[in-house]
């Protein structure tokens, strides 16, 4: 029953989204170049970028990797072509473009964009030990995959008993 109430609220707090998500490249934005900063310092910093789930699949295995995650934004807050870039597994990457997904676009002020955008996020995936070796320092240093927006995303391993 709890993980029939989880799987309901979940899906209810997904379709509230207003931002509409075009995954399938469909070449309008094939030229347009990649956008660097516009997270850290430009008008997107103040964007809520809910965090992507640890994917099982690696967390079971002690799985640990990156994804790079490029999209474009139009200036009326629309995402397209949501694709992986570089990814050390396609569960990291999975989880990666459904978070871009998620994140709360429609609450940024008008305005912020005159033209569409062309970004970049790259995510780091890590399970935390007792050592504290997610640090996002640590992180940001690795090189696996590309992209100078780093996101932390810092998993957990809990034994069931």
């Amino acid at each position: 029953m709890h993980k029939f109430s989880l799987l309901l609220m979940t899906l209810l707090s997904l379709s509230a989204c207003k931002t509409t998500v075009n995954s399938t490249p469909d070449g309008r934005f094939a030229n347009l170049p990649v956008t660097n900063q516009l997270h850290a310092t430009g008008p997107f910093r103040d964007l809520a970028r809910l965090e992507p789930m640890y994917p099982v699949e690696e967390a079971r295995g002690g799985g640990e990797g990156c994804a790079t995650i490029e999209y474009v934004v139009t200036p009326d807050y629309q995402l397209y072509d949501v694709v992986s870039r570089d990814a050390s597994s396609r569960f990291f990457a999975r989880e990666a473009r459904a978070a871009v997904s998620r994140w709360q676009w429609q609450q940024l002020p008008a305005g912020l964009l005159t033209e569409p955008a062309k970004l970049q996020t790259r995510f780091e995936f890590c399970l935390e030990t007792v050592e504290g070796r997610c640090d996002a320092g640590q992180l940001a240093a690795r090189t696996q995959c590309s992209g100078d927006d780093v996101l932390p995303v810092v998993g957990y391993r809990v034994r069931v008993n």
